[in-house]
């Protein structure tokens, strides 16, 4: 059987709205997307994205002064777009949309992959074009139905064409002659408001499915405590432990720990499952800290080798914000996204309850 070359790219618009719809939900339901010092934190990936990308400066105008509003309205604007496209409704419309979004992402998010075909956004970019320079001309689609359910156009149901049978049969008493059939402008005026119509109603059902996405997310628990400071409890942001001469015992010290040791905090405020950032006493950059379940504690460059951005530990696993980028918490390893090498190792110790940087 041979399809049309219109209904051939309907896999091809399904798996774009799809997708669209599924980013937007992903994005309000993360519960650090809005969370600053979170890993994921909308700000802190903005910040990464416009770093020596030429879209830039449209993250420094517009988005980066307001990250909250701008993560927010890009989600729920692709959740609109993706079922625009699902619907087939206001297509052309929807895919450039789409395309546009895409493209700033390629100049921003995904400038630094290389090669380029690494990056997804590109190929978002040209896989929406059909849709721009088409529609869904040859799809099943609404954009169709509208066409057909606008005075003076084929209707469908039986009882719409009695109507319209009697429309232009019927002698009307008010005007004393055969009724009309209305103007090309008169439908084109009933046509747009339709598709008004219905592309507030999409739009409703984008807040909607935004509002859901964002009360199911729960509260977000960050996964970073403080070395430094009193009190044990968590806080909100992976925290920066200043580096401090361990002058206490100086002859256990000298007797133990290796030349250069630098205390970073007590043992205790680091518990299992959780991360802490430091600057290193060596590089001056920052290292990230972690305690696994069995309480294990293992230290990593924190700057991400994709695009120099500052890694964060979440679920288990050290996340870039920047660009997806994921490494393993065990070795340091890329696991996934685009950086081209793991994070390298640093040394550290755990003695007399505290915690030590040890320079390389």
């Amino acid at each position: 059987m041979v399809s049309s070359p219109g209904a051939a790219l309907t896999p091809l618009r399904l798996f774009l709205g799809g997708t669209f719809v599924y980013a937007g939900i992903q994005k309000l339901s993360d519960p650090g997307y809005l969370h600053p010092g979170a890993p994921t934190y909308i700000g802190t990936q903005l910040r990464g994205f416009a770093h020596g990308t030429p879209g830039g400066f449209l993250l420094r105008t517009f988005a980066i002064p307001h990250p909250k509003l701008a993560g927010t309205a890009v989600a729920l604007i692709e959740i609109a777009i993706g079922l625009l496209a699902l619907l087939g409704l206001l297509t052309q419309i929807a895919a450039a949309g789409g395309l546009g979004l895409n493209l700033v992402l390629f100049l921003t998010n995904s400038w630094h992959t290389s090669p380029y075909f690494l990056g997804s956004d590109i190929v978002f970019v040209f896989a929406w074009l059909p849709f721009v320079l088409t529609g869904a001309t040859g799809q099943p689609a609404l954009d169709h139905a509208v066409e057909r359910w606008t005075i003076g156009s084929p209707p469908w149901s039986r009882a719409w064409r009695r109507f319209a049978g009697a429309w232009e049969a019927d002698v009307s008493r008010v005007h004393g002659g055969p009724r009309r059939r209305p103007s090309a402008s008169e439908a084109a005026v009933t046509r747009r408001r339709a598709l008004a119509q219905a592309a507030g109603l999409t739009g409703l059902g984008a807040l909607a499915i935004g509002g859901i996405s964002a009360l199911v997310k729960g509260s977000y628990r960050p996964a970073a405590a403080s070395l430094s400071g009193s009190g044990s409890r968590p806080t909100s942001r992976s925290a920066a432990a200043k580096p401090a001469p361990a002058t206490h015992h100086p002859a256990r010290r000298s007797a133990s720990l290796p030349p250069g040791a630098t205390r970073l905090g007590p043992s205790s405020r680091l518990p299992a499952g959780q991360a802490a950032t430091y600057t290193d006493p060596s590089t001056r950059q920052a290292d990230i800290l972690i305690r696994d379940s069995s309480g294990k504690v293992r230290a990593f460059s924190a700057v991400c080798t994709h695009a120099g951005c500052q890694v964060g530990y979440q679920g288990g696993q050290i996340v870039c914000p920047c660009h997806g980028g994921v490494f393993s918490a065990e070795t340091g390893a890329v696991q996934s996204g685009p950086p081209p090498q793991g994070l390298a190792p640093r040394r550290v110790v755990e003695q007399g309850g505290s915690i030590y940087a040890v320079p390389d």
